[in-house]
């Protein structure tokens, strides 16, 4: 693609959808996001569950403790440097973009020197010298996902194909490395190697692709304008640092050692995929926000129906890991990983209850206000310091998840306040209603069959059979109860489908 002029670079909303549109282009680019990280995610879940299976509790142990502290601070690191981006509206695209690039590469910098003065003090609390060598191994990661911020243009610009493709890079070529790696028995080393690889790669890419040269500029003014927007993400990386650590930590420094950090890496690993969808709707709404940002009756409407949406893929999933959890356990990695089943389910449970609002940021973000998502996360990791640690060193597995869902619970009680001060006509309970309904329809008659059937383990063929009953369930009760919003959805999908834009939530 040839880069624009230094007397160019003014773009404005270049390559921005006109109003009319907007709604169908937002649809559209949903889900071009969803069969996006649909298939990199699919690629790195059997990845990980190979991975598992092949190198064991300790091992992975040994991965988790590296890689929450790596893919912790690549988040404490990501500020938001990208969404106040997308917001500013400069005259000259190209040098506002590296301002911004210059502030992103200066924290990415930063992000890579404190993950190397970590490195030694992980192998030092862990008692292994290995975690010094893994740990210097990705202290990369901050730079690098630095150095892929041509990436904003194609987001502010609702260019969603070229952005997914930039992206799709990352997931490919991870797998395409470290899966022959994990056969060849290189260990826990191919979960360093592939990622690695996939990095230079994304990398390499995204410098071919941007329009604008990548030039850092560091100017004061800007430099201040930025971090001002960015102060409040920061805190919310930090919040998730510690919580994140936090949870490794105190079963990893148990008298299990490094195999409990395995059972909670696992446990986490397997329940962060139920934010996925939300993360899908928040990507790609959050543009849209921007344009209707002055819009009360709007943005209630959009926040409504993706929560409607996430939420169909949200508490399903965490119900599922509920049911079905320990099947994944006993007929897929195996009994070593026993220890993790009440982990799993625990966290599934509070992890889907966490999605409900989850977009919520995004709306304060775009009108400028960040603060509000510090002061959630800060709650959230203080909630997690006075419920969760102590209730796993008094009673183990069962006091950990009974007080991170009592983190839940003070998490969206926060999290209801901001929302019904800028969305008065939002109803958290109404949402988690809808949500919850077509769940417990697929769920009752599995239990019901369950219980009909007790006599002692239950062999594969009754948990596939379980299994089918419940999805087929559930996809026949999503179609019954969210009739209208998929009937809505579809509408903006098909060639030229646009409705109207005067449309509202249902009741």
């Amino acid at each position: 693609m040839p880069r624009s002029s230094s007397a160019g670079g003014r773009d404005g909303a270049a390559g921005a959808p006109p109003a009319a549109s907007l709604r169908a282009v937002t649809a559209r680019g949903g889900a071009l996001n969803a069969a996006f990280l649909t298939s990199a995610e699919a690629l790195l879940l059997l990845q990980g569950l190979l991975a598992t299976a092949l190198l064991g509790p300790s091992a992975i142990g040994l991965y988790g403790v590296v890689t929450t502290t790596a893919i912790t601070i690549v988040a404490l690191r990501r500020v938001g440097i990208d969404e106040a981006f997308v917001q500013q509206a400069a005259e000259n695209q190209e040098t506002e973009f590296q301002r911004a690039f210059g502030v992103e590469l200066a924290i990415g910098l930063a992000g890579s020197l404190l993950i190397a003065l970590l490195a030694p003090l992980l192998a030092a609390a862990y008692a292994d010298v290995r975690l010094l060598a893994l740990t210097l191994a990705v202290a990369y990661l901050p730079v690098a996902f630095a150095l892929q911020a041509p990436q904003w243009i194609f987001f502010r610009r609702m260019d969603y194909l070229r952005l997914r493709l930039l992206q799709g890079i990352v997931p490919l070529v991870t797998v395409l490395v470290t899966v022959p790696l994990l056969l060849a028995g290189v260990g826990v080393w191919a979960l360093v190697i592939g990622p690695l690889c996939a990095h230079a790669a994304a990398v390499l890419a995204a410098a071919l692709a941007s329009p604008y040269r990548l030039r850092p500029r560091l100017e004061r003014a800007a430099v201040r304008r930025y971090l001002r927007f960015s102060w409040p993400v920061f805190v919310t990386g930090l919040a998730a640092l510690a919580v994140a650590q936090g949870q490794v930590a105190v079963f990893g420094l148990s008298g299990d050692g490094l195999a409990a950090a395995g059972w909670i890496t696992l446990a986490a690993t397997l329940t962060r995929y139920a934010d996925r969808a939300d993360q899908i709707v928040a990507t790609t709404i959050y543009p849209a926000i921007v344009r209707v940002r002055d819009r009360v009756d709007v943005l209630e409407e959009l926040f409504a129906k993706s929560n409607r949406l996430t939420l169909m893929w949200a508490f399903p999933f965490g119900a599922g890991l509920v049911l079905f959890g320990p099947d994944l356990v006993g007929f897929v990695l195996g009994d070593e990983w026993e220890p993790a089943v009440v982990l799993l389910g625990g966290l599934a449970a509070a992890t889907a209850l966490q999605q409900l609002g989850y977009n919520w940021f995004a709306f304060f973000r775009a009108r400028g206000e960040s603060r509000p998502q510090a002061v959630e996360s800060a709650v959230f990791a203080g909630s997690f310091a006075v419920l969760a640690i102590p209730g796993a060193l008094a009673w183990g597995s069962w006091g950990f998840v009974a007080g991170r869902l009592a983190c839940t619970a003070c998490v969206l009680a926060v999290r209801r306040a901001y929302v019904r001060r800028l969305l008065p006509a939002v109803r958290f309970g109404a949402l988690a209603r809808r949500a919850a309904l077509p769940v417990a329809a697929a769920t009752l008659p599995v239990l019901g069959l369950r219980l009909a059937l007790w006599g002692g383990e239950r062999p594969l063929a009754q948990a596939l059979g379980e299994l089918a009953l419940w999805t087929a369930g559930l996809v026949l009760a999503t179609r019954r109860f969210e009739a209208g919003l998929l009937r809505e959805l579809w509408g903006y999908l098909r060639p030229g489908g646009r409705l109207d834009p005067a449309a509202t939530v249902e009741a």
